[in-house]
């Protein structure tokens, strides 16, 4: 069974791919991605996925999700655009709201399905919108733009006036 990130897959579904290990595949458009997207500076960017289904030993149906990122955010300090880009890993357990377990193995996350049911777009948006930065900031003050140096040495100059 082949399939798409944008498609409605119910709990038997997911079992029948986790069984195969089929592993899903694809690039999602920043601008269909409408949470995410109120974080972004703009629509400009990709996200590369690949989803991973399994059925884990403990009877488990797991899941795996590689994400790699590449979108515009909002420097904080300077109020100008700057491409933000990560790869992230992440290990997590597909439940269904009726059968939550009381606990989870250890080092994963569980995912809890809607009305049995899981769209891999909205599992991804969801992990995306995890990994954006709270506060997004360039890496260096240097990198800012002419707003947040000048601030920066203004305060080094009174620092050294104080002195």
């Amino acid at each position: 069974m082949s399939g798409s990130l944008h498609a409605w897959y119910s709990l038997r579904d997911l079992e029948a791919l986790a069984g195969r290990g089929v592993t899903l595949r694809g690039e999602l458009d920043v601008g269909k991605l409408p949470r995410l997207l109120g974080l972004l500076h703009s629509e400009v960017g990709s996200v590369r996925a690949a989803l991973s289904f399994r059925q884990r030993r403990e009877g488990w149906l797991g899941a795996e999700i590689d994400l790699q990122v590449s979108v515009e955010l909002k420097c904080q300090r300077c109020l100008e655009p700057f491409r933000y880009e990560a790869k992230e890993r992440v290990d997590l357990v597909l439940v269904d709201a009726a059968a939550l377990p009381a606990t989870v193995p250890e080092g994963l996350e569980p995912f809890e399905l809607d009305g049995g049911r899981l769209k891999p777009a909205e599992l991804i948006e969801d992990e995306l919108i995890v990994a954006i930065p709270l506060v997004p900031k360039h890496a260096r003050i240097e990198d800012c733009g002419s707003l947040a140096r000048e601030l920066a040495e203004r305060n080094e100059r009174s620092v050294t006036v104080d002195r």
